[in-house]
């Protein structure tokens, strides 16, 4: 059996707390995701959102490894 939290009021909503030991272990940080399905509450840490610049980089470096016949044996300078 899981730990049991009292449920909160936190101005007009409810939430609650986590124990820091629950924080730690699970890697929670600054943001959750949540799901619902079936009336069970999944609560994960969320997936920290790609930038731009993480896509460019991603692009780039696949662009650079991109090694082909025609550019080893035909391309000239």
């Amino acid at each position: 059996m899981g730990t049991i939290i009292k449920v909160r009021r936190i101005g007009n909503s409810k939430g609650i707390l986590f124990p820091k030991s629950i924080l730690v272990k699970s890697g929670i940080k600054d943001e959750v995701e949540i799901k619902l399905k079936d009336n069970v509450i999944t609560i994960v840490p969320a997936q920290s959102k790609k930038q731009w610049s993480d896509f460019k980089r991603e692009k780039k470096e696949q662009v650079d490894n991109i090694h082909n016949k025609f550019d080893s044996t035909e391309w000239t300078w």
